[in-house]
């Protein structure tokens, strides 16, 4: 499982951009305060270059039904973008999307909403 963590984040780490990674538990949308860390982090990064679009996109492990799963990363990828909202970055500078399943294996690292700052 920590393999699987550390694999997606040195995959998420090579893409373009700054991104941020908050992690969700089973079947929740809820923000822990790790969570809550990481949207602050993100969105202060995101106030140090206002000119930048932020995405935020939804994810889930492949343990529901597919439906059901788009319907959960969509609601993690609101509540994380009402956090960056409520963080003092701009709501009309947010892109968000859920994505539904990963494809892979059920665990932690599938359940997740990237934050992802453009470059300026």
């Amino acid at each position: 499982m920590r393999l699987l963590l550390l694999l997606t984040l040195s995959m998420l780490s090579a893409c373009s951009g700054p991104r941020y990674v908050v992690f969700f538990q089973e079947r929740s949308a809820q923000l822990d305060g790790q969570a809550q860390n990481v949207v602050a982090r993100a969105a202060a990064r995101a106030s140090n270059n206002p000119t930048s679009s932020v995405k935020v996109i939804g994810y889930t492990d492949s343990a529901g039904s597919p439906p059901a799963d788009v319907a959960l990363s969509q609601k993690r990828a609101q509540t994380v973008a009402d956090a960056l909202v409520a963080n003092g970055v701009s709501k009309n500078r947010l892109m968000r999307e859920g994505r539904g399943q990963t494809g892979e294996n059920p665990g932690v690292a599938s359940r997740r909403v990237e934050i992802i700052t453009d470059n300026p």
